[in-house]
C-alpha cells in the first residue's frame, strides 16, 4: 500500500485510536488481575483465620457444641466429648444429654436463646454412664447473613470440683457449728473473728462475742499462762493448756484449750482454738479425791483399831491385846486408844496383853508406862499380862 500525503493524517489518527484502545484493554486487564490477586489474598487470609479458629475451638479446655434449631448436634469439640463420655455426637439429638425431668427447663432455655440471642446460667448434663455433671453454660444463637437464627452454640464449664468443694465447705461448716466443743478463730491481738454456737453459749455472750477480745474474759490468774502460749504459737507450735474463763453472768468455767496458729490470706497469724468445758471433769475429780480421802481415813481408822484393839470384858474392865512390833507411832496410838476406851466404857481396870509382841525393848516399855500413867489419871488401873517374871518386876518398879 502506497502512502500518500492525502491519506497519512487519516492513518495516523486511526493508529492513535488503536493505541488508546490497547491502553484501555491493558488497564482493564491490569485491574482484573489486581482484583483476582486481592481476592486470593482475602481468601487465603480467611482460610487462615478459619483454621486458627478451628484449632482454638478444638483445643479449648471448655466444652463447646453446636446444635441446629431442631436440636440435632452438628459439632462437639474434644472437650465436650470428654465431658459427656461420648466419642461422637454429630447427628444425635441434644435431649440425650439431659435427664428427662430437666427437659422442660431445657425447652425454656432454648426459647430464651432464640428470643434474646444469649443465655447464661448453670445446669447439668447427663454423662454417658448416667451420672450428672454440674456445668456453667454460656449459650448464644448463630445467625445467617440475613440475620435469621440457624443454630445455637454453647460453652460448658465443668463445675464438679467446685460443687464438691462447696459440699465439703458446707459439711465443714455444719460440723463446726454443731460441734459440742467451743471452736473459735481470733487474730493475734485476741479479737474474735469467728465463734461457733458452742463457743457463744460457753461464754454466754452469744453473737456479741464476735469482735470482742478473747483475752478480756480470761481469769486474771491465768493471763501469764496465755502469754506463754502465744509465744509458743508464734513459733508455729501447737499449745495445750487449762484456763478459767469468766462468763457474761460472772460465772467461772474451767476449760481445756487446744490452739494452733495459721497464716491468713493477708499474711497475718490467726489463732484457731478448741475449748472444752471441763467443769464436770473437775467436779468428778474433786468427788473422787474426797472419796479417796474418806477411804484413806477409814483405812487408817481400821488399821488403828486393829493395831490397838480395845475389848470390854465386863462392866468395869477392858482388855487390849497387842500383836506385832511397836514403834513410836503405834505407841502413841496405844496411849490414845486406852484413854478413849477407859473414858468411853468408864472402866476401872485396863488389861494390856503383850503376849503377841515379839520384841519388848525399852521403847515399848516406856510407851506402856506412859499409857499406864495416863490411864491412872482417869482413876483406872492398868494390868500388864504376857510378860516374863523379870519384865513383870521391872513393870512393878515402873508402875
Amino acid at each position: 500500500m502506497t502512502m500518500t500525503p492525502d491519506t497519512t493524517p487519516d492513518l495516523e489518527a486511526e493508529n492513535a485510536a488503536l493505541r488508546q484502545r490497547v491502553r484501555e484493554l491493558e488497564a482493564q486487564l491490569a485491574a482484573r488481575t489486581g482484583m483476582a490477586s486481592a481476592s486470593s489474598v482475602i481468601n487465603h487470609k480467611t482460610c487462615e483465620e478459619a483454621h486458627g479458629f478451628r484449632v482454638l475451638v478444638e483445643t479449648a479446655p471448655q466444652a463447646i457444641s453446636i446444635v441446629r434449631l431442631d436440636g440435632v448436634v452438628t459439632y462437639a469439640n474434644p472437650a465436650f466429648s470428654a465431658l459427656t463420655g461420648y466419642d461422637r455426637l454429630d447427628g444425635k439429638h441434644m435431649t440425650m444429654l439431659y435427664f428427662e425431668h430437666d427437659l422442660p427447663l431445657l425447652e425454656a432455655i432454648v426459647r430464651h436463646i432464640q428470643n434474646d440471642g444469649v443465655w447464661r446460667g448453670s445446669g447439668r448434663l447427663r454423662h454417658r454412664n448416667g451420672h450428672a455433671i454440674p456445668v456453667r453454660i454460656n449459650a448464644f444463637v448463630i445467625r445467617n447473613d440475613a440475620g435469621h437464627p440457624v443454630a445455637m452454640t454453647g460453652m460448658f464449664e465443668d463445675l464438679t470440683a467446685e460443687v464438691q468443694r462447696e459440699e465439703r465447705l458446707r459439711l465443714f461448716e455444719a460440723l463446726v457449728e454443731n460441734a459440742p466443743d467451743a471452736i473459735g478463730v481470733a487474730d493475734f491481738a485476741g479479737a474474735i473473728l469467728y465463734a461457733n454456737a458452742a463457743y457463744k453459749a460457753l461464754t454466754g455472750y452469744g453473737d456479741d462475742l464476735i469482735g470482742m477480745n478473747g483475752f478480756d474474759y480470761i481469769h486474771n490468774e491465768d493471763r501469764h499462762a496465755v502469754q506463754v502460749t502465744l509465744a509458743r504459737l508464734a513459733e508455729g507450735k501447737a499449745a495445750f493448756l487449762e484456763v478459767r474463763i469468766r462468763r457474761k453472768d460472772g460465772g467461772i468455767v474451767p476449760v481445756a484449750a487446744t490452739m494452733y496458729a495459721q497464716m491468713s490470706p493477708n499474711d497475718r497469724l490467726r489463732i484457731i482454738g478448741f475449748l472444752r468445758d471441763i467443769s464436770a471433769q473437775k467436779r468428778a475429780e474433786e468427788e473422787r479425791f474426797a472419796l479417796q480421802q474418806q477411804v484413806i481415813d477409814a483405812q487408817r481408822a481400821a488399821i488403828r483399831e486393829l493395831s490397838t484393839p480395845l475389848i470390854p470384858i465386863s462392866e468395869t474392865a477392858v482388855i487390849m491385846p497387842l500383836v506385832g512390833a511397836i514403834d513410836s507411832a503405834r505407841a502413841q496410838q496405844i496411849v490414845d486408844s486406852l484413854l478413849e476406851g477407859v473414858a468411853a466404857h468408864r472402866a476401872e481396870m485396863a488389861i494390856v496383853d503383850i503376849t503377841g509382841v515379839q520384841v519388848v525393848d525399852t521403847q515399848v516399855a516406856n510407851a506402856l508406862v506412859r499409857a499406864a500413867q495416863a490411864v491412872r489419871l482417869l482413876g483406872a488401873q492398868v494390868v500388864l499380862t504376857g510378860t516374863s517374871r523379870r519384865w513383870r518386876r521391872r513393870w512393878c518398879n515402873w508402875g
